[in-house]
């Protein structure tokens, strides 16, 4: 077989959509045994829970730009109401990172769903997975 052919043949498998429609096992011991309509439940759910989280999250922010004072929360919930040196970093520093932490978890639990609904999917419609 020639060189050129060879190499096209490695290119087409390399992007062939028949790798990113098998499910890897974590997907294949998870997501993979749950019935259709608990799936788009849980699509529905996540997707709901990640707009609380960012709503949670941007009123966290306009408190702070309007000037809401959270300096004293922050200190009784991390150290019992002793002064802590840089509190104003702490508030705006421990919301962003669990917000950041809750969107990605969510975001990924999401796409997994949405990747088994989307191979359940091409399979009832006669595709190959």
């Amino acid at each position: 077989m020639p060189l050129a052919a060879r190499a096209r043949d490695v290119i087409e498998a390399k992007l062939s959509p028949e790798g990113t429609r098998r499910a890897t096992l974590f997907e294949q011991l998870t997501v993979r045994r749950v019935r259709w309509e608990t799936l788009v439940r849980m699509n529905r759910w996540l997707s709901a829970i990640g707009k609380v989280a960012t709503t949670i999250y941007c009123c966290v922010i306009a408190a702070l730009v309007i000037g809401v004072d959270i300096r004293p929360t922050v200190q009784d919930l991390l150290n019992s109401g002793r002064r802590i040196e840089h509190v104003a970093v702490l508030a705006i520093l421990l919301p962003t990172l669990i917000f950041l932490l809750a969107r990605s978890m969510i975001g990924w639990l999401r796409w997994k769903v949405q990747r088994e609904l989307w191979r359940r999917d091409v399979e009832r419609l006669g595709g190959t997975s």
